[in-house]
């Protein structure tokens, strides 16, 4: 019986691991480079906003302040309280288990500043939303080309 809850408590510990490393991988974007960041982060919040309108006129239900699209010029801070309050714990938690995993919390690290920059400039939703728009494709594809390119080695490391 002892040896069952010892089994147990062992697919228990895994499935939790693996639960933290697909939520890492499901957050990933706020690890990337600052350009690659805060376009993701854009394009998500349209789509909040655009569910927030949906939750307004079609169901007169008041919006949840991430959906609001009255917020908008707000999304710096929403940023910066999101990684303080979700991300940190994460990417702290993944690195401590591994310090493989410290180039994702560096890149949450670094995105923290940088929204917190924003939020010291008061950068407007519409100011991020433009500067998006001068991320060149070739820029994106040459990153991901890097990424690519890098060693096996490393890739096979992180998930052993």
């Amino acid at each position: 019986r002892r040896s069952g809850s010892t089994a147990e408590f062992g697919k228990q510990w895994y499935q939790r691991r693996v639960r933290v490393m697909i939520t890492g991988c499901d957050l990933s974007a706020i690890t990337k480079p600052w350009e690659v960041q805060r376009m993701v982060a854009e394009k998500i919040a349209s789509e909040f906003f655009n569910q927030g309108d949906i939750e307004r006129d079609k169901y007169g239900k008041a919006p949840m302040y991430m959906m609001d699209r009255s917020k908008r010029d707000e999304l710096p801070k929403m940023q910066v309280d999101f990684i303080d309050n979700i991300c940190m714990e994460l990417y702290e938690s993944l690195e401590k288990a591994n310090p493989l995993f410290r180039p994702l919390l560096d890149g949450c690290l670094a995105n923290r500043r940088n929204w917190l920059n924003q939020v010291e400039r008061r950068t407007s939703f519409a100011d991020i939303s433009n500067a998006n728009v001068t991320l060149t494709h070739s820029s994106v594809t040459t990153r991901i080309q890097a990424m690519q390119n890098q060693p096996e080695e490393e890739c096979s490391a992180v998930e052993g």
